[in-house]
């Protein structure tokens, strides 16, 4: 798990240091802030690997333009000049550091003045440049990775745009597993579902969607690949047709459930969640990680899921596992603020804006 994180020059972030991370943490803050992005360094250090991650990052913002312009987005003020870089420190023990990983991210460069589609279907934006910006346009991205228990070996790989189609070279399997849960509530789970069927792990999953809905009995997958539910009718329901609670909380459990030891991103945890589904989610997240050894980190901007998250952590849990780290940023400049949980209940018993 990790247990610090270092983030330089990756979208709105120039420079952002995250200490003290538990197994449940979750990031609040003002809008672009830097939480979603906070959230993406993770998911690239865990898959550095893998170069397609930063073009699924973008696609789970809903932006799914391909096309040379995209590529100086990844960059704080879209300046290739100046490399990502991300670090993360993975630990064995509380005191004992099992690794550190760190991913460096340049511009694949072409030497170039024009912007070519990448597919005669997707619209293309302008990028303007400052002055300052380099005449080269850059085709793609080049990732560097190296950790520390092999110091001496680097790997790199890379994505870029070849023949008008998104290419990459160098990918291989992370050694850590993690999965990234978008705001948008994700309707394709069957691969996900199939997995947990698999493990006999369904029972986990029906006990958390009865807290929702009662009547839910079983879960099943059908020969389309459609999961559906049984709630007492003469068949079947679909399940994404009992609302978006019950999906947002059926994709939460069922990545926690299939990446066991490993790592789980939610981002605008409420989003389709009504408020009185917040305790169930939380609940949710404390057991399973806990459980199945999972790390996870979401963000919100709701001050119910605050509280809900507040509620479910004991002292003991709160102050060793459970985190609440607010992220700020004023002139360019960011840091985290950890709230433990005598701080955390006093902000809340006070109405004091905390997210």
């Amino acid at each position: 798990m990790f247990k610090n994180v270092k983030i330089r020059n990756l979208r709105a972030i120039t420079d952002l240091n995250i200490d003290n991370l538990g197994q449940v943490n979750l990031f609040v803050g003002k809008n672009n802030c830097g939480k979603t992005t906070v959230l993406e360094a993770i998911f690239f250090l865990i898959g550095s690997t893998n170069p397609h991650l930063p073009v699924k990052a973008n696609s789970l913002r809903g932006l799914h333009v391909f096309n040379s312009d995209i590529w100086p987005t990844f960059f704080h003020n879209m300046d290739i000049e100046i490399p990502i870089e991300i670090e993360g420190e993975v630990y064995e023990t509380i005191d004992v550091t099992k690794e550190i990983m760190k991913l460096l991210i340049r511009p694949k460069k072409e030497e170039s003045h024009e912007s070519q589609n990448m597919s005669s279907d997707i619209t293309s934006f302008e990028i303007k440049t400052s002055e300052s910006m380099p005449s080269f346009v850059p085709n793609g991205l080049k990732l560097e990775y190296k950790n520390s228990i092999n110091a001496n070996e680097v790997f790199h790989s890379s994505i870029f745009e070849k023949d008008n189609k998104i290419t990459t070279e160098g990918t291989k399997e992370s050694g850590i597993q993690g999965f990234y849960i978008s705001p948008s509530i994700s309707t394709d789970l069957k691969d996900r579902f199939g997995s947990i069927q698999r493990k006999k792990r369904l029972e986990k999953v029906v006990g958390f969607l009865k807290q929702i809905d009662p009547k839910i009995v079983s879960l099943s997958l059908n020969e389309v690949g459609i999961i559906e539910a049984d709630i007492g009718l003469s068949e079947l329901i679909p399940i994404n047709l009992m609302g978006g609670v019950i999906v947002k909380i059926l994709s939460i459990v069922l990545s926690i459930l299939d990446f066991e030891n490993g790592i789980v991103l939610i981002d605008e945890i409420e989003n389709g969640l009504h408020y009185s589904a917040q305790h169930t989610i939380w609940k949710a997240l404390f057991s399973l990680s806990q459980e199945f050894n999972v790390q996870v980190f979401v963000t919100t901007h709701s001050m119910e899921c605050i509280a809900a998250f507040c509620d479910y952590t004991g002292d003991s849990l709160f102050t060793t596992e459970a985190k609440l780290f607010r992220i700020e940023k004023s002139n360019e400049k960011f840091r985290s603020v950890e709230y433990d949980k005598a701080v955390l209940s006093e902000s809340l018993d006070s109405n004091w804006e905390i997210r």
